[in-house]
């Protein structure tokens, strides 16, 4: 989402895998072209990102209805990337159906029945935003919580501000690009991939730009995402 721009420091042990290729024995046909297309997509919508804020800040304060046109053309832009990115996704859909998957990795999301994509976004913005479903937050909340409250108010001005191209909202906790390629991993992966495969698999389809993915902090971003995913 906008804004939002984080990297993982390159530190940690050495790897040990023997395997190199390993990892892809653990993955089915569909994950490599699903990683191949989503890598594509965000490559493309960082570019777009960097290339908004740049005009934006040209622009300055001082001339908000020029910002409100730089605004309007980036949402065309992402609109239209989006819908390229929904036509992959129905293709490979197609070729591949029924795709055997792991529902766990997007269990924050109602896919069933089906839902408005404004109403996904909001979900989508929620759990990477609070580390929670959204549904388990207005749970919270109709019993009275007023941190689920503030949860939710949070998630409602942060769709207001991509709505209405009020700029980027703030930066999440983890890192969305190094997440959105693991949600893939966890959801068709056939068997678990080691902290060293998943760093290798992450070397070769991830779009922030590393080229050697630091197996401990997946290991462990996996397992701060693995619990968030399973707290329903």
């Amino acid at each position: 989402m906008e804004g939002a721009e984080f990297r993982i420091f390159d530190v940690g042990r050495p790897r040990s895998n023997p395997q190199p290729d390993g990892w892809k024995k653990k993955l089915p046909c569909v994950f490599f072209e699903l990683a191949e297309v989503n890598r594509e997509f965000e490559k493309r919508l960082a570019k777009l990102q960097k290339e908004w804020k740049r005009k934006l800040k040209a622009a300055g304060a001082k001339r908000p209805e020029h910002q409100k046109k730089i605004s309007a053309r980036f949402l065309g832009e992402r609109g239209q990337l989006d819908r390229w990115f929904e036509e992959r996704l129905v293709d490979i859909n197609r070729r591949y159906t029924p795709i055997p998957y792991n529902p766990i990795a997007y269990s924050y999301l109602t896919l069933d029945p089906p839902i408005t994509d404004s109403e996904g976004i909001k979900e989508y913005l929620h759990f990477h935003r609070h580390g929670e479903a959204l549904r388990v937050t207005e749970t919270k909340d109709a019993q009275g919580d007023l941190n689920a409250w503030d949860k939710i108010s949070r998630t409602e001005r942060d769709v207001r501000l991509l709505t209405f191209g009020k700029g980027p909202i703030a930066t999440f906790q983890e890192d969305v690009v190094h997440r959105q390629l693991l949600q893939i991993v966890i959801c068709y992966g056939t068997e678990r991939l080691t902290a060293d495969e998943l760093a290798q698999c992450f070397d070769k389809y991830c779009a922030c730009g590393k080229e050697n993915h630091d197996a401990d902090a997946l290991r462990k971003m996996r397992e701060r995402f693995e619990a968030e995913l399973g707290a329903e």
